[in-house]
């Protein structure tokens, strides 16, 4: 995937505009998307270990959500599959797929600051 493609530039700009162009004020919530983030992988990570489907479900839907507003539809799309398999209990499955989005995160903040840095 190429930076291009990690974020959605006019689901980003869309969100900026909503926020009547206030850089700074998306500049606060973007802290926040790094901050949450790593903690919500963490998080899937942890109930993978302890066979938690529903703390996992939980991480993962939050995850998601999160990253499609700020444009990161592919990764969004990653922790969408994620919740579904923790919704039917698949979480054997699921482990590579963790493993995977936690592998993929530091590409989606790299180029949303870089965004940020232009916004």
């Amino acid at each position: 995937m190429t930076d291009a493609q990690v974020i959605d530039r006019s689901a980003f700009d869309r969100l900026l505009e909503s926020f009547g162009g206030d850089a700074d004020f998306l500049a606060e919530m973007l802290d926040t998307y790094f901050d949450d983030s790593p903690k919500q992988i963490a998080v899937m990570e942890a109930a993978l270990a302890a066979g938690d489907a529903e703390g996992l479900r939980r991480a993962a839907h939050s995850l998601k959500s999160n990253s499609a507003t700020f444009g990161a539809l592919a990764f969004s799309a990653q922790a969408k599959e994620i919740e579904m398999m923790a919704k039917q209990g698949e979480l054997p499955a699921a482990e590579a797929k963790v493993a995977s989005l936690a592998a993929e995160y530091p590409r989606v903040e790299l180029a949303l600051r870089e965004l940020q840095n232009g916004a």
